[in-house]
C-alpha cells in the first residue's frame, strides 16, 4: 500500500514539474508558507485599514480572526457562524492582488493546482493506451 501511494506521488510530482508553465503565470514563482500567508494578510489588512481610515495598522485579533475565516473560505470548508471582519472582500482582492504582483503563491493555492493536476493525470492514465494512441491521430 506505501508503495503505491509513494508512486502516485512520485507521478505527481513528475506530472506537476512537466505542467507547471500552464499553471503559473510566471516562470519564476515564490511559494508563500504559512507564516508568509499570514504577513501577507496582515499587510493587506494594514492596506485596507488605511484606505477606509488612515492608519497603516491592525490588532492581533482582528488578524487571527481573519486568518481562521481566509483559511475557511479559501479551502472550502463551512464558515456558517464564523465572524468576518468589516470590509473582508476588499482584504481579499488586496492580499490576491499582492500575490500576483509578486510573482507569488500560497500554499493553498499550490494545494488546488496539485489536485488539478492530479484528476487530470489520473483521467490520463485510466485512459487504455489504444485510446492515448487514438487521440494522438484524431485531432
Amino acid at each position: 500500500m506505501a508503495e503505491l501511494n509513494q508512486k502516485s506521488i512520485l507521478d505527481m510530482i513528475k506530472e506537476f514539474r512537466r505542467n507547471w508553465h500552464t499553471l503559473c503565470n510566471s516562470e519564476r514563482t515564490t511559494v508563500c508558507g504559512a507564516d508568509s500567508m499570514l504577513l501577507a494578510l496582515q499587510l493587506s489588512m494594514a492596506e485596507n485599514n488605511k484606505q477606509h481610515s488612515g492608519e497603516f495598522t491592525v490588532s492581533l485579533s482582528d488578524v487571527l480572526l481573519t486568518w481562521k475565516y481566509f483559511l475557511h473560505e479559501k479551502l472550502n470548508l463551512p464558515v456558517e457562524n464564523m465572524e468576518v471582519i468589516d470590509h473582508y472582500e476588499d482584504i481579499r482582492r488586496t492580499y490576491d492582488d499582492f500575490l500576483k504582483n509578486s510573482n507569488m503563491l500560497d500554499l493553498i493555492d499550490v494545494y488546488k493546482k496539485c489536485s488539478v493536476l492530479i484528476s487530470s493525470y489520473e483521467n490520463n492514465a485510466n485512459i487504455s493506451p489504444v485510446k492515448k494512441v487514438s487521440r494522438k491521430i484524431d485531432p
